[in-house]
């Protein structure tokens, strides 16, 4: 303030020089407003009167004018105030030059006023056209402006050639009607930091938002958030959105919010239904002044801050996250997205479907198109048909595929380092995740990577591994099978030839199984009446080379035999002849007799059975 005070000895100066110069020519002039500001440090207000044109004219040509002028503090409170970056976005914030005129107008009261010409209370009518309240009393010099706001005088009358400088200590506000914030810069105000990283998380919604014509915005405070997260078993937003089913369910989520019209709560009825951007409806009731939401699950929540107003619409501050019908897929619906088609064939071929869609919560390794051919490979099985024969039929591929599915709910983000889970199949299933990845270990040993994880459906998440999961299977050996299929004969024959022990412990066989009919028929042709007669007939040593020659030490399911007619070794010594014909597969004896297999790949723990129509005879 140092610089103001040679203007306000300007007047004893005066004196001084004109008893010391013989050259004086006149009085020493004052000076103008903008060279009493710059001389006192106001650059800040030099600047605002010089960004409207034609204004520091204006205020020079005045007759008589009083500045109440405010420090470049002042003006940084201000922008402080409005957040603004500098004087160009205080501008913006304000309303435009328009506004900024109005405001530096609002400091000039166009007469001259000392502070010694100040009564206890002074009301002045301002350039701006509205008034001014200034109190003074010993030693204090207040302004207080139309939102109530006071300022201190810091140095009173500078006087300048038209008037006088009054400094102060704020920016007085007049009477102007400000521009309303944007949904942005309301939440932000506001501190709804959650709702703002979620809109900003879905690419193009924050100028969807800021460019709609009109919305009405129901927005959940950070603890609304919260509580979300805590409902979804979620550590963060990121965890969340996964969990909701990605992105595009988050932006639905969002969009359930926002209705696409300005509703300001006195504008609303009893009950309201608005559609939303989301594309469904929200129920908002209104009850005196208490404003409540529901959303399509029936939960509530109220709102606890009505009527922010924004620049396109309105925001209602609420105390719980809405959720629409998210309409996640199921797990089929999930792999038709993925393309898992031989995974879709499998559940459908063991009749999974409906047990998968009720299971209240599970987790499905689900392998890929890719992994289901590599499993046939490792069988020798050209299709899923041959892969189940192979293992044992429908029963074990139920197995093989419960041992893919826990029946909770684990997404990748929940797992521990490592878990071992009880799958729908009764056997465990050991998970590991480290920061590479995820990936599971099935009864074998085999390790499978999770390619794709945490692809969210509606009982749980599903995902998708680069290997199918092998469960132990149990297959039976060649007596459970004999006895699975009641051929008891074939049994009773192959106890009294000592034979059990050499089936069970040969490494890989075929066996050609006759039926009880087929021995029927065969005691019937030669006047038996018995097994026991047939063997004592022909002796113990022919009866076990007639059981030899139905057994071929080599593992050979129909579909993995040749075309037409082959010899085949079996373990009486002699060759066998089988024919596949189509689907259709008959074997002949060294007698000519040709007999169908009525029966084929009956699967066991070290080959395959077929059931045939007749006994075979080798050579006797």
């Amino acid at each position: 303030m140092t610089k103001l005070l040679k203007f306000l000895l300007a007047g004893s100066m005066f004196f001084t020089i004109l008893s010391c110069s013989d050259d004086y020519q006149g009085p020493i002039p004052f000076p103008t407003l903008i060279e009493a500001a710059n001389e006192a440090g106001l650059t800040t207000l030099v600047s605002a009167v010089r960004a409207i044109p034609g204004l520091e004219a204006t205020l020079q040509d005045q007759p008589a004018i009083t500045v109440f002028a405010p420090t470049n503090d002042a003006f940084a409170n201000a922008l402080t105030a409005f957040r603004a970056t500098d004087l160009n976005d205080l501008v913006t914030k304000i309303g435009g030059p328009q506004n900024l005129q109005t405001v530096l107008g609002f400091h000039v009261v166009p007469a001259v006023a000392f502070s010694r010409n100040l009564n206890e209370t002074n009301i002045f009518t301002t350039l701006s056209g509205q008034q001014l309240r200034v109190n003074s009393s010993p030693g204090v010099v207040t302004v207080t402006d139309a939102a109530g706001n006071v300022s201190r005088v810091l140095q009173a009358d500078v006087q300048i050639e038209n008037g006088v400088v009054h400094v102060i200590d704020r920016v007085l506000l007049p009477s102007i009607e400000l521009p309303k914030p944007t949904l942005v810069e309301a939440a932000t105000e506001i501190g709804l930091t959650t709702l703002l990283t979620a809109v900003t998380a879905v690419p193009g919604l924050p100028n969807a938002l800021l460019s709609a014509p009109a919305i009405t915005v129901f927005a959940p405070t950070n603890e609304a958030f919260a509580a979300a997260l805590q409902v979804f078993g979620a550590r963060d937003l990121n965890e969340l959105v996964t969990k909701i089913g990605g992105p595009a369910n988050l932006e639905k989520v969002l969009g359930f919010h926002v209705v696409p019209a300005k509703a300001l709560s006195t504008d609303l009825a009893a009950t309201n239904s608005f559609q939303t951007l989301s594309g469904q409806t929200i129920t908002v009731e209104r009850s005196g002044s208490t404003v409540t939401v529901r959303d399509q699950l029936g939960r509530t929540a109220q709102v606890v801050a009505a009527d922010r107003e924004i620049a396109n619409g309105v925001v209602h501050v609420i105390n719980g996250v809405m959720l629409p019908n998210l309409g996640l897929p199921t797990v089929v619906e999930a792999a038709q997205s993925a393309g898992l088609t031989t995974l879709l064939d499998a559940v459908t071929a063991a009749g999974l479907g409906n047990a998968l869609l009720n299971t209240p919560q599970m987790t499905v390794f689900a392998p890929t198109n890719a992994a289901f051919t590599a499993a046939l490979q490792a069988y020798g099985a050209a299709n899923l048909n041959q892969l189940v024969a192979k293992i044992g039929g429908i029963s074990n591929l139920q197995t093989v595929l419960g041992f893919h599915v826990v029946p909770a709910a684990a997404f990748s983000f929940e797992l521990s380092p490592t878990n071992t889970f009880t799958t729908l199949a009764g056997q465990q299933l050991t998970v590991t995740r480290t920061a590479s990845g995820v990936t599971v270990r099935d009864a074998l040993g085999n390790t499978a990577n999770v390619v794709t994880p945490d692809v969210a459906i509606s009982n749980g998440v599903v995902h998708v591994i680069d290997r199918v999961l092998l469960p132990t299977i149990d297959l039976p050996n060649v007596v459970e099978a004999a006895q699975a299929a009641n051929l008891t004969v074939l049994l009773q024959a192959v106890t009294a030839a000592g034979l059990g022990n050499a089936l069970l412990s040969q490494e890989s066989m075929t066996v050609f199984a006759p039926t009880n009919q087929a021995f029927t028929n065969l005691l019937q042709a030669l006047n038996l009446n018995s097994l026991q007669e047939l063997i004592n007939a022909l002796g113990v040593d022919a009866v076990t080379k007639v059981l030899g020659f139905h057994v071929v030490p080599a593992t050979a399911f129909s579909f993995n035999l040749a075309a037409g007619a082959q010899e085949v070794p079996t373990l009486a010594g002699e060759m066998l002849t089988v024919t596949r014909t189509g689907n259709n597969v008959t074997v002949t004896d060294k007698a000519g007799n040709t007999f169908n297999v009525v029966a084929a790949d009956v699967a066991i723990e070290n080959g395959v059975v077929h059931v045939i129509d007749g006994v075979l005879l080798p050579t006797l």
